[in-house]
């Protein structure tokens, strides 16, 4: 149990003068000197705010509950305690409950069972755990990706895992189904014909309807499959009332873009790639950038949809020219190119089509020396570079509407780039997006505003004049229609920010 004492003023800031349209919000800090540092906001309701914190990003091992009021004061903070040695996977906030998934080694049967203990909004245990699969402890390993997703509109839950198949050479994908009672609607399991360390995973998704989707890839060769970095991408939708586990390859676009531009299909290749639920249209949309392996550069996006009511692939495109207007506009990359561009947010549209999230990522390495006892000694440092944001809205032609480029950089060393990045907060008729304009010192808080008509509008949100700030990124949420929900670092104490349309 961490007993060590917080300081705070029940009071609240309020910064009115800022901005038009928003109203900023901020609690007092708290002092984190001795505490754990990573923090994640579960959700709010009529009775408080929920974070939970640990000491690793992980949140595996002594997390802790902690309630804000209404006013983004800190009331209480209590460790969540397990009744058997295990690790916790994933937290989920439910109306008035907490849901913890968790891992344990079991040493009767020499298996990694997966549970979930609830908890009451005072960390209390509510009733005991609920044995959720087993899988044979030896199949598990480092390289095991283990997934727990919630639908949206939170009625089933799924666990998905890869593991070692007996075979060395292959690999098996669980996959568990459970409604918010926790009963078991599905179990299925599939063989996969690459060993573990060959299989990624990116995005993994249930509907609304209990079906779940993964996009595995694997190496495109069998031959020096570790070596090469081209990779075959391959969506695995799981449909529970039929019991039916369909593969779609999204390596296969069509030959002519949707410009009638003409495109050697056999030199195309996927550099990055996610997908979206319409849950309105039943649609699942997979967007992402493709390039050229003569040419060793990123060309263009693609689209692909799926009818989620009678399985049918809609659109399977690509989209080879539409980015040329916004190549040029990017600032921060001295090759003004599209590689390095990963997907932050893919985001359905109402008409089947998507709006595309993405933000150029490197890292570099950097020598340095320095000296002990008069003796040079020389060692590297990384590097983190978060640069500039693009924005698409794409139709559900795979057609680009508009298109937009939020010129940043945020460079930093040797700290995971945790001030880096950007949140994200939709509302009404707009996508804004927001990101500290120095992440190695306290300064302007930006923000980006994207809206239905292609217009992209920047301002400073919060002026460093007005507050000393840091945002974390990974740690915001938008917690309501109109509500966006941040973690900051304010006068070198956390400090929870609430942005108001």
């Amino acid at each position: 149990m961490h007993k060590h004492t917080l300081l705070y003023i029940i009071s609240i800031f309020i910064l009115t003068n800022v901005t038009i349209g928003q109203t900023i919000e901020f609690g007092q800090g708290v002092k984190l000197k001795n505490r754990n540092s990573y923090s994640q906001i579960m959700g709010s309701n009529e009775s408080g705010t929920y974070l939970i914190r640990s000491k690793d990003n992980a949140f595996s091992k002594d997390v802790s509950l902690e309630k804000y009021n209404a006013k983004l004061n800190l009331e209480s903070s209590k460790e969540f305690e397990l009744s058997i040695p295990a690790d916790i996977l994933k937290f989920f906030m439910i109306n008035q409950s907490i849901y913890a998934f968790i891992a344990a080694k079991n040493n009767n049967t020499k298996n990694l069972d997966f549970l979930v203990q609830k908890f009451d909004l005072g960390a209390n245990q509510i009733g005991g755990m609920i044995l959720l699969a087993s899988v044979e402890e030896e199949l598990i390993s480092a390289k095991s990706d283990i997934g727990i997703r919630l639908s949206s509109n939170k009625k089933y839950f799924s666990l998905s895992l890869l593991s070692r198949d007996k075979d060395k050479e292959k690999s098996i994908l669980y996959l568990y189904g459970f409604d918010l009672e926790l009963n078991k609607i599905y179990n299925k399991t599939a063989s996969i014909n690459f060993p573990l360390g060959d299989i990624e995973s990116s995005s993994r998704e249930n509907d609304n309807d209990g079906n779940f989707f993964v996009i595995l890839d694997f190496p495109k060769s069998y031959n020096n499959k570790r070596k090469t970095e081209l990779r075959n991408f391959v969506l695995y939708s799981y449909y529970k009332d039929k019991d039916e586990l369909l593969t779609y390859e999204i390596n296969k676009p069509n030959t002519t873009d949707v410009n009638e531009n003409s495109i050697n299909s056999s030199d195309y290749y996927i550099d990055d790639v996610g997908f979206c639920i319409n849950s309105v249209k039943k649609q699942l949309c997979i967007t992402g950038f493709y390039g050229s392996e003569k040419e060793n550069t990123v060309k263009g996006f693609f689209l692909q949809s799926i009818d989620l009511t009678n399985n049918q692939v809609l659109q399977n495109v690509i989209n080879a020219s539409s980015l040329e207007t916004l190549r040029e506009q990017l600032s921060f990359s001295k090759t003004m190119d599209l590689n390095d561009m990963y997907i932050r947010k893919i985001i359905a549209r109402s008409d089947g089509g998507c709006f595309m999230i993405a933000e150029k990522y490197f890292l570099t390495r950097q020598s340095y020396t320095y000296y002990i006892n008069g003796f040079p000694q020389t060692n590297t440092r990384t590097v983190y570079n978060y640069n500039d944001v693009m924005l698409l809205s794409i139709n559900a032609d795979g057609s680009l509407q508009h298109g937009a480029v939020v010129k940043k950089e945020q460079q930093s060393v040797s700290d995971g780039g945790y001030y880096s990045s950007l949140s994200n907060f939709i509302n009404n008729d707009a996508i804004y997006t927001l990101y500290n304009n120095d992440v190695n010192q306290e300064g302007d808080l930006q923000m980006s505003k994207f809206d239905v008509l292609g217009k992209n509008e920047n301002k400073i949100l919060v002026k460093a004049i007005n507050a000393s700030l840091l945002m974390i990124p990974a740690e915001s949420k938008q917690i309501s229609a109109n509500s966006f929900l941040a973690c900051t670092i304010r006068d070198k104490r956390f400090t929870l920010m609430r942005v108001t349309f």
